[in-house]
């Protein structure tokens, strides 16, 4: 009978002891990983150094003005008016909070807007951080793209532009429900609390910014990298999500019409085929700017050149293309790489030229605010392959130049008349950036200037009609009123219609001696804006000299009641009563005019004259002194003086003051 071997299980190995425990950290060369707390500090610290600088610029009249400086919400704020308003066509409540917070920091001066979107975009890097590690478990390439994030000039116009404050602000609330959102995806036994709070974040990121959206894309993607699949529970865990970006998106669109914006004729000077080339080379255009770091500007206009897409164009989608076969054709086992490529398409999406939604077709650097990290990520993970010293080498110069460029950006963006300069001299066929150069010039009071860019901006594109305005406001100021009023007149018959615009057309009238032509549009200001001193003033001169005296004299007496110190319709006022023989009514407006300037001759006399007219010589006398004191070399009020003298019966007096009135060259 055979034998049959016991089947004697083999011994297990002897496990090896190893001589080194090889880590992330010791593999690297970072031991900063070992502190929970010290890349994010350093990471922190970075965005301060070089974006510290931001703090000390000022508005930039190109969206600051409107957004925050014009803004009625923040001159007279309540949550109510927060929550129920827009401006500029975008419903952002917490925007407006964090506007009216920067002004409680810094009133109408520019720092404290700076320094709360330099707060938040320290935090975001370390948001950036803390998303990339806990996703992929890997604190190397986590901390190389918040580095980059930190430090890139691309980022200057999110930082460094107080109106753009939406952009850092919408994204910090996005990368917070990113991150609370992959805890508790990633937690063993996931909370109701923790999908709230993430859920929440979300909701404060679509308030402050539409563009805050694409986050539900983001989490199945998410989902994706971490299970390699989708299954039902990730679809529905989305809904809230997905209902939440359906309703501000839709809304956006809403707001956008109700602020002016046609969407649908705006977007038709653009064809279908127009804007697949369009989308085709944005898409390739920020990895550029991204890896390339120069050029940048704060418009980046689509242009044709006879009618015809430049070769960058016509590439874009055949490279695409190509890049898209090698995705599909190496990068499908590759998670990683799907990862970057995620975060940087997915939330770019509703920032690609698909349609028209604002006023402009534009490219912009704080669109890649939030998809530079899949970019940087991507990068990252290239540096990874290298050897460890070669690793911290390669970075820590990309942050040195990457931070030098960063500082040469921050100043660009310090004022107005810098950062459009920059935009003429990067694209000078841009009609934005010639249009908002010569408005910056005109608020800084260079009409010179003004007048220049405004032609070069309707020389590139005639449609732009706010060039029209803005050109007649500065030849009103070159003393240029034939070419002003032709200016406002294409303005007005382009479908314009403002207080201002029609206050300044009437005002050229004025100027012209057109005085019957100027009050039907000094009427229509009015009636636009019934608060406008200025508007009553010059219809009661336009009054004043078609003969209607009493409606000037109702006219320049709405302008001192809107503005009580208005010296001029006070003055003016004044005079026309006077010729009327109303003694009393115009004291009274000599007096309120005195009242807010009591250093002007001119209306002391003016007053002691209607004393004596009124039949008061004693009081006139009072005046004409007090003119004199004034001015010791004022004649007409020794003129005054003499009749006053006269009339009291004070000869040698009176004999005295008309020789010194003579002599000071009183005919």
């Amino acid at each position: 009978m055979a034998k049959h071997k016991k089947n004697i299980p083999a011994p297990a190995p002897k496990p090896v002891e190893p001589t080194e425990v090889i880590t992330e950290t010791t593999a690297t060369g970072f031991s900063l990983f070992n502190k929970p707390w010290l890349a994010p500090l350093i990471l922190a610290g970075l965005a301060f150094l070089v974006y510290g600088s931001s703090v000390q610029n000022g508005f930039v009249f190109f969206d600051d003005d409107k957004a925050i400086l014009y803004n009625n919400a923040l001159r007279n704020p309540s949550l109510g008016k927060f929550f129920t308003g827009q401006n500029l066509g975008m419903y952002a409540p917490i925007t407006w909070l964090a506007y009216w917070l920067g002004s409680a920091f810094s009133g109408q001066e520019a720092w404290g807007y700076h320094l709360i979107s330099l707060l938040l975009h320290a935090l975001n890097t370390v948001l950036v951080f803390r998303a990339l590690s806990n996703l992929t478990g890997r604190n190397w390439p986590a901390f190389a793209a918040a580095v980059l994030f930190a430090v890139h000039p691309i980022q200057a116009e999110a930082v460094c532009w107080a109106a753009a404050l939406s952009t850092v602000l919408f994204a910090f609330f996005y990368l917070l429900s990113f991150n609370l959102y992959i805890r508790w995806v990633k937690s063993e036994r996931p909370t109701l609390a923790l999908y709230g709070l993430s859920l929440g974040a979300f909701l404060l990121a679509d308030l402050s910014k539409s563009a805050a959206v694409t986050l539900p894309l983001l989490l199945l993607a998410t989902d994706f990298y971490l299970f390699n699949k989708l299954e039902r529970k990730h679809w529905l865990s989305k809904i809230p999500y997905l209902i939440g970006s359906l309703i501000f998106g839709l809304y956006t669109f809403s707001t956008r019409a109700q602020e002016g914006h046609d969407i649908e004729t705006a977007s038709a000077v653009f064809n279908a085929v127009d804007r697949f080339f369009m989308v085709c080379q944005t898409l390739l255009f920020y990895p550029f700017k991204l890896l390339i770091p120069s050029g940048f500007s704060v418009a980046y206009p689509f242009v044709k050149i006879d009618g015809t897409w430049n070769w960058t164009y016509l590439a874009a989608p055949v490279l695409l293309a190509g890049l898209a076969f090698l995705v599909w054709k190496k990068g499908r086992k590759q998670p990683d790489l799907l990862l970057g490529l995620a975060l940087y398409f997915l939330p770019l999406t509703v920032m690609l030229p698909f349609r028209t939604v604002g006023s402009f077709e534009l490219r912009s650097d704080r669109y890649a605010y939030i998809s530079c990290v899949g970019i940087f990520f991507l990068l990252a993970l290239l540096l990874e392959k290298l050897k460890p010293e070669l690793q911290r080498i390669i970075l820590g110069l990309l942050a040195v130049v990457l931070g030098f460029l960063t500082l040469n950006q921050t100043r660009v963006w310090s004022e107005g008349v810098s950062l459009f300069k920059n935009c003429v001299n990067k694209t000078p066929e841009s009609s934005l950036c010639q249009c908002n150069l010569a408005y910056n010039e005109l608020i800084s009071l260079d009409f010179a200037g003004a007048e220049e860019h405004y032609t070069q901006a309707l020389k590139y594109d005639p449609n732009t009609i706010e060039s029209y305005n803005g050109r007649g406001q500065a030849y009103m100021q070159l003393r240029k009123i034939p070419e002003a009023l032709s200016d406002f007149n294409n303005a007005i018959s382009n479908g314009i219609s403002t207080p201002k615009l029609f206050l300044n057309r009437g005002k050229c009238y004025v100027a012209l001696n057109r005085f019957q032509e100027a009050i039907p549009d000094l009427v229509k200001s009015i009636e636009l804006e019934p608060k406008s001193p200025e508007a009553y003033f010059f219809l009661a001169a336009a009054k004043e000299k078609t003969g209607d005296a009493n409606g000037a004299i109702d006219a320049y007496g709405q302008a001192a009641t809107l503005k009580p110190d208005y010296v001029e319709a006070l003055v003016n006022r004044g005079l026309l009563l006077m010729t009327n023989a109303r003694f009393d009514e115009a004291i009274e407006s000599y007096t309120k005019a005195i009242q807010a300037n009591p250093n002007v001759e001119m209306i002391w006399n003016n007053r002691a004259y209607a004393f004596y007219k009124k039949g008061d010589p004693g009081s006139g006398l009072a005046d004409a002194d007090k003119a004199i004191m004034v001015n010791k070399k004022y004649a007409r009020a020794y003129q005054t003086r003499a009749i006053i003298y006269q009339a009291l019966g004070r000869p040698e007096k009176a004999q005295e003051d008309f020789q010194t009135a003579a002599q000071l060259g009183f005919k």
